[in-house]
């Protein structure tokens, strides 16, 4: 019988094959963007396996709190049980979808509220970052961040050349457009947008297609005609450069 690929396992391969290429450390770019300081409250919305959880940790030291939420109970036992291990007692995780966090947390204020590549998963989005400022402590912080225009494209630019019907075929945009952003800021003090232009280095066909097979974008039924494709690449270049054009955006209350 086939293996089944969790979504946790799925991120846990892309994010491996993401930091072994990539030019820019994310984690480090997203610390400079929330500017995280002892004694912070810090909530993690879709915090996967605890990638920005543990890193803040330290930061925000034992006088701080993060709470991380994520619909997966794999990824928030797996966080729990490394911050046991590691005896970080700032850290804690429950399950919970991004459309409920308004209602569970009503009682709760924090200093920063971040996203990483999951606020879109929200059945509302915009909705959901306009009350989201009703958990944040005065001068609080909201940073979230997603896919931004032109990323992948080198990979979906081999997809559309496979892929005979144009309709079908796939283009990156931001996660979010900039109406939307300017409709949320309306709710709060000041927001801005920064942008990170990354690349990931693949220096095999296999890598590629690994990361590939874990992607919301894989089509199983172009698979032999993607990797074709691919290793023709190879033989020119001897590398594929993946774009990573990440889009952040700030709010502050």
């Amino acid at each position: 019988m086939e293996s089944i690929i969790t979504d946790t396992q799925a991120l846990k391969a892309r994010n491996y094959l993401n930091e072994k290429g990539s030019r820019y450390n994310l984690e480090d770019w997203i610390i400079r963007q929330c500017e995280p300081y002892s004694g912070m409250r810090v909530l993690d919305l879709g915090c996967g396996t605890g990638k920005q959880i543990f890193r803040f940790a330290d930061l925000v030291s034992s006088n701080g709190s993060i709470l991380g939420i994520d619909i997966s109970q794999q990824a928030i036992d797996e966080v729990n049980e490394k911050a046991k291990i590691k005896k970080l007692n700032q850290i804690r995780a429950i399950k919970a979808s991004l459309d409920e966090c308004i209602n569970l947390l009503q009682s709760s204020k924090f200093d920063l509220i971040l996203s990483c590549y999951a606020i879109y998963y929200a059945k509302d989005m915009k909705r959901l970052l306009h009350e989201l400022r009703y958990l944040l402590n005065p001068n609080g912080h909201i940073f979230i961040c997603g896919y931004g225009r032109m990323n992948n494209q080198e990979m979906f630019n081999i997809i559309n050349h496979v892929i005979s019907d144009s309709s079908k075929h796939i283009k990156a945009v931001d996660f979010i457009d900039p109406s939307s952003i300017e409709e949320v800021g309306k709710y709060y003090q000041e927001y801005n947008t920064i942008r990170l232009h990354n690349q990931i280095q693949f220096d095999s066909v296999d890598d590629v297609l690994l990361w590939w097979k874990n992607h919301s974008r894989f089509i199983p039924e172009i698979y032999d005609s993607v990797e074709d494709a691919l290793r023709s690449h190879f033989a020119i270049k001897g590398n594929f450069i993946l774009s990573k054009n990440i889009l952040g955006v700030n709010y502050y209350s």
